[in-house]
């Protein structure tokens, strides 16, 4: 999951340090995986550590960018309980989120 620049002042303001939850790859800072799953994910509650703090893209999730649309993603075992209304609403929101994160992208670029 890709974070944004509020996402990690929030995580880190929490008490985490950079290197322990994110890796930079391709000029964007994403959450990093252990075993399979986000960092922040407990397996024996089969919930996020995290919740009330989640990065931007975790709270729009199971929404994704297609390459043309905003649309839900199917590999997310909760899909088909997403309503189309709840599509058209946050829509707007994953598209800015995108932008967002590109932009993050072209400073990390920068600052190299």
């Amino acid at each position: 999951m890709e974070l944004l620049a509020e996402d990690i002042r929030r995580i880190e303001a929490a008490g985490f340090k950079l290197e322990e939850f994110a890796v930079e790859r391709d000029g964007v800072y994403r959450l990093r995986n252990v075993d399979g799953h986000c960092v922040f994910y407990d397996p024996k509650s089969r919930s996020c550590k995290i919740y009330d703090i989640r990065p931007v893209g975790c709270r729009l999730y199971p929404l994704v960018y297609n390459g043309e649309r905003v649309e839900v993603d199917k590999t997310c075992p909760t899909w088909d309980t997403v309503p189309h209304s709840e599509v058209e609403r946050l829509g707007p929101y994953v598209v800015k989120f995108l932008e967002e994160v590109k932009l993050a992208k072209i400073k990390i670029k920068l600052r190299l």
